[in-house]
């Protein structure tokens, strides 16, 4: 839920995100009770990563466009972003941290947002300690750029697309390469991250909200509705089809194209999913954390002959359900509490240091 608006919109589009994303690492199972239907279903579910970074992008820009008092901005759009996604982060992170000495580094480095292996297969750069993790890399680029462009003010936006244009452009130029997600520069740390294409997508989504936001595109309730249905359908069909993967137009596209739809019909008009899909929404970025390892502990616990066919299913939907019970958790006692203690203290810290600097 945005902070200055009620926008069913981008829950109901977290939700979908999430499942899609879920669904990909549990197709396996379904697979193992129908041969292939789980790929042909949720192969390319990993399109929700993209639709995550362009929602990312998209509330960003929704939520501070009006916010411009320049570094005090800058100071407190970070300490909230970084108290929204580290806690539940490092939780969950610590129950797959290991014991070894390589186990401890590679835990350090992804909780400092650092790509585990950047002579791996790109974007995923060797992924991070907890499997998607590697996202929250590109995400901690993201937010900490953008607090940095909100020292410009009005002209943060402006900014930011500069410096993430730049950033990608350059390296693409100077390797005389096109500009693609897979490009592996062998730069290190950080570098390799901000330098991806998939930086585009944030700034997508900021651009949508920037299009929403100054309703600079109006049309019938009609053809908002039929634009909107079109977009969906292409987004389906995208998902069916198996011909492009992660940060590739055809992936950028259609998530754009929902994203954008969707959230301008509501501006003009009105949208409001279920319930039960604006609660998945609520509960999206701890599902994301906490599916991979609902899987494992399930995989533990059953071990199932491939024989048994429809064992597949039913681990599938007990996988999906366990994700659940696990993200409300995570949702309530990690994000409700742990999250907002920890942003009202630092919060309080900062407002206590600068009306004590004010009064020296």
């Amino acid at each position: 839920m945005m902070e200055n608006k009620n926008f069913y919109s981008i829950q109901a589009l977290r939700a979908l995100a999430a499942v899609l994303v879920m669904c990909f690492h549990f197709r396996e199972d379904i697979n193992k009770s129908v041969a292939g239907l789980g790929d042909r279903l949720f192969l390319k579910g990993d399109i929700g990563v993209d639709l995550f970074f362009l929602i990312s992008g998209f509330i960003i820009y929704y939520i501070t466009n009006n916010d411009n008092k320049g570094i005090e901005s800058a100071r407190i759009f970070f300490i909230k972003r970084f108290c929204r996604v580290f806690p539940p982060y490092f939780v969950i992170t610590l129950f797959v941290a290991g014991s070894n000495i390589n186990d401890l580094i590679n835990t350090v480095k992804s909780l400092l947002f650092i790509p585990l292996n950047t002579e791996n297969l790109v974007p995923w750069f060797g992924q991070a300690k907890l499997f998607v993790g590697w996202t929250l890399n590109y995400e901690f680029i993201f937010y900490t750029l953008y607090s940095l462009c909100m020292i410009f003010k009005e002209k943060k936006l402006m900014i930011l697309s500069v410096i993430i244009t730049l950033s990608v452009t350059i390296p693409a130029y100077i390797n005389n390469v096109g500009i693609y997600p897979t490009n592996n520069y062998n730069y290190p740390g950080y570098l390799a991250t901000m330098t991806n294409s998939l930086m585009f997508e944030f700034l997508l989504g900021c651009f949508a909200a920037y299009l929403v936001i100054n309703k600079k595109i109006k049309y019938s309730k009609a053809i908002s509705i039929a634009l909107v249905t079109t977009s969906f359908i292409v987004f389906s069909y995208v998902i069916l089809d198996h011909h492009s993967n992660i940060g590739e137009i055809g992936y950028i596209l259609p998530t754009f194209m929902v994203l954008f739809t969707l959230t301008n019909h509501e501006s003009l008009y009105f949208f409001r999913a279920p319930k039960p899909i604006l609660e998945t929404g609520k509960v999206s970025f701890s599902l994301y954390l906490v599916h991979f390892r609902a899987k494992s502990i399930l995989n533990r616990i059953f071990n199932f002959n491939d024989e048994f066919s429809w064992m597949g299913i039913a681990m599938f939907a007990l996988s999906v359900f366990l994700s659940f019970v696990l993200a409300f958790i995570s949702y309530f006692l990690l994000e409700k509490k742990l999250s907002s203690k920890l942003k009202d203290y630092l919060l309080k810290k900062y407002k206590t240091e600068k009306h004590e600097s004010v009064i020296n």
